[in-house]
């Protein structure tokens, strides 16, 4: 009797039932460009497995729609005089989406499986790999002693240290908990088909963010004229990544709503200073390159205006970017001079690896335009393009002799650099194709400053010597340009690059 009993009660949950009468569900079918690669909290590789995590699961602290540092599951915290110390209260009466208590048990079982060599997580370093011991001293207040003193703590806490349910998870197991993972978030998960949807249900008893909607499902349409056509054919709600060049079009629709914002994506090229050849080592090769390229062009051309030019590889709101540098500008005379001085082998054709459309809005133009650019002066390149999986495998792989250039998407979590800096520009870094003895030393003492104003004049001096010494060819930072049908309200989330339906709402 009593599994008849569970039977009824899960059917009338999904079907909505309430005294006898269907309760319409509403579900918003939004379409992404592409698929998470990992669905485990402490195996993120990429940045398009946020637009999962962002609505299943939290950490200590986030950040608001705004994109303001807000706490999440803890209420407060205090530091400790060294900066060493940071003492957690947290968000009492708060459920994972199976009913489990949350408690300060999950945190310190969250941050040793972070730091597992097992559980091989790709951003442990950011934030966890700091933490020295964890102290459970009630229920809901825990302690982090660190190695040494952290000020983006705060600000990673959001994006790179997500808690998980310690007893679901050792029942499951990792395999298991991958596949079907509980969080805390203002959505649980339902189903996933790789490569194909994602299906996510509103979790009522979230201790605050309480959706809209019942049913959230993200298909994965790598196409965007596809992912257009689908919307205005209302197959689907939502899309994001809309390219510039038919955002106008979209807004002559009288059924659509074309949505930008200002976002994190910052889009350059790298120069593989590393490679065997050597041929990016000096510092002004790396300069004549950005000589070469006419960035104001192609945000106009390629872009159609949805951009705003770089003088450093990030955002102006974040800490330490406005250097109050211009620039660099189109001289292709300049550029061949310098490659010239510097006896640059133009007899050489240089690997140029390209991202596939799906990610990033107009990667792979964008791509085809540089490679123009600089064939112009003198430079032959060969592009070769990978969708985002492989493209992020090749790249984290750090196998220097096969790629020369290639395109990259830095996305800046926050406001603070930090999370994005060691991993992409120090040497040896996660996914850094670079190498400066300056630049490491600069990068390591950041966090170590505690003291708001000397730590921003220390990271404007560390864009500064970026800008100086330039490891890309620094293009520019995106708007995100997103749609949807016109009874659907939604206002995205400003400096992210991926969706973020925490309050979407339908007609």
């Amino acid at each position: 009797m009593r599994v008849v009993a569970k039977s009824l009660s899960l059917a009338a949950l999904i079907l909505g039932l309430a005294g006898g009468a269907a309760v319409a569900q509403k579900t918003v079918t939004a379409a992404v460009g592409i698929d998470p690669t990992s669905i485990d909290p402490h195996k993120i590789s990429g940045g398009a497995d946020y637009q999962f995590f962002n609505h299943t699961f939290e950490g200590l602290y986030g950040h608001d729609n705004a994109g303001k540092l807000a706490p999440d599951l803890a209420l407060s915290h205090e530091v400790s005089a060294d900066g060493k110390t940071y003492t957690f209260k947290l968000r009492p009466g708060v459920k994972f989406h199976n009913g489990e208590a949350f408690t300060a048990e999950d945190v310190a079982f969250s941050l040793k499986r972070s730091n597992a060599p097992e559980t091989r997580n790709p951003r442990a370093s950011i934030l966890t790999r700091n933490v020295e011991a964890v102290e459970i001293v009630d229920d809901l207040t825990v302690r982090l002693k660190l190695a040494k003193p952290d000020a983006a703590i705060l600000e990673n806490l959001g994006e790179f240290f997500y808690i998980v349910d310690k007893t679901t998870l050792e029942k499951m197991g990792d395999e298991a908990f991958g596949q079907a993972p509980v969080g805390t978030g203002p959505y649980r998960f339902v189903s996933r088909r790789i490569k194909e949807e994602m299906v996510l249900a509103a979790f009522p008893d979230h201790w605050g963010k309480k959706p809209k909607i019942d049913r959230l499902v993200m298909k994965v349409v790598a196409d965007p004229q596809t992912r257009i056509a689908q919307l205005r054919a209302g197959e689907v709600d939502a899309i994001v990544n809309v390219p510039p060049q038919v955002a106008k079009q979209l807004e002559a629709d009288p059924n659509v709503n074309v949505i930008v914002v200002p976002s994190f994506q910052n889009i350059f090229i790298v120069l593989t200073t590393p490679a065997p050849h050597g041929q990016f080592r000096d510092p002004k090769v790396r300069q004549a390159f950005n000589y070469a390229v006419d960035k104001k062009t192609l945000i106009n051309r390629v872009m159609f205006g949805f951009a705003t030019q770089s003088a450093a590889p990030c955002n102006i709101a974040v800490t330490g970017c406005d250097i109050g540098r211009d620039p660099y500008p189109y001289d292709p005379k300049k550029a061949r001079a310098m490659l010239d001085e510097a006896k640059f082998d133009f007899s050489r054709t240089y690997v140029f690896l390209g991202l596939a459309p799906g990610r990033a809005v107009q990667s792979k133009e964008i791509a085809e335009a540089v490679a123009f650019y600089l064939g112009q002066v003198g430079v032959k390149t060969r592009l070769e393009f990978m969708e985002y999986g492989a493209w992020l495998a090749r790249i984290a792989a750090r196998e220097y002799d096969k790629t020369d250039l290639n395109w990259q998407n830095w996305t800046d979590y926050n406001n603070d650099p930090m999370g994005r800096l060691p991993r992409a520009l120090r040497t040896g870094g996660a996914l850094s194709q670079h190498s400066d003895p300056v630049l490491d030393g600069m990068i390591d003492a950041a966090n170590a400053i505690v003291d708001p104003q000397e730590r921003l004049a220390h990271l404007r001096k560390t864009f500064t010597h970026i800008y100086e010494n330039p490891p890309y060819i620094f293009l520019w930072t995106t708007n995100e340009i997103s749609a949807t049908r016109k009874n659907i309200r939604w206002k995205p989330r400003a400096n992210v690059s991926w969706p973020v339906f925490w309050d979407i709402e339908k007609d």
